[in-house]
């Protein structure tokens, strides 16, 4: 198959992507986030974030909230949405069951202990010093600017060996105004 841009993705596929949801727990206090190895399945081997498919009848929110207590023990008490990410799989072998759209949040406020599981085991890691090179490709365009505050917008074409053949990156400065969500509201 001849290799596709990310525009015919987008044209093709944008309807049809999968909603899952990705959270970090980041710790201001001592400048640190929670990034978690995944021990199996898609994405196995990387440093990612915590979450995974919405259930039948699930919001993202509570998708987002179920999904990081099931695979470190934590329940977000406060949340932001900081990204909206789209992804596409094309390359020799395309495969549209892997397109999906993910909803990242923040969390600074959580009820636990993150604790390992079967299938993540979480580590604190300073901000400045997020092991990018052992996580996603894409993880380097968007989460440092997250981090930094602002709202990002993006969609990823990967080809062969998980590399990205095309991407589109949309940042905005003012998501700190908008999506704050707590169990005491």
């Amino acid at each position: 198959m001849e290799n596709k841009a990310l525009g015919w993705f987008i044209d093709n596929y944008k309807n049809s992507l999968r909603d899952v949801t990705l959270c970090y727990l980041v710790d201001r206090d001592s400048n640190s986030i929670l990034i978690a190895m995944k021990k199996r399945g898609f994405g196995k081997g990387k440093y990612n974030g915590v979450g995974g498919k919405l259930q039948d009848g699930e919001i993202i929110e509570q998708a987002m909230i179920r999904e990081t207590y099931e695979e470190i023990g934590v329940r977000p008490s406060t949340y932001k949405k900081v990204a909206e990410l789209s992804f596409y799989f094309g390359g020799s072998r395309p495969n549209p069951d892997f397109n999906q759209k993910v909803h990242v949040f923040i969390s600074e406020s959580w009820d636990g202990k993150p604790l390992e599981s079967e299938e993540m085991k979480p580590e604190w890691v300073k901000i400045d010093n997020i092991p990018l090179e052992r996580m996603w490709a894409d993880d380097k365009y968007w989460l440092p600017e997250v981090l930094k505050g602002k709202y990002v917008e993006a969609a990823f074409l990967f080809g062969d060996n998980e590399k990205i053949t095309d991407m589109k990156i949309g940042y905005k400065a003012d998501w700190l105004l908008k999506n704050l969500k707590s169990k005491n509201q």
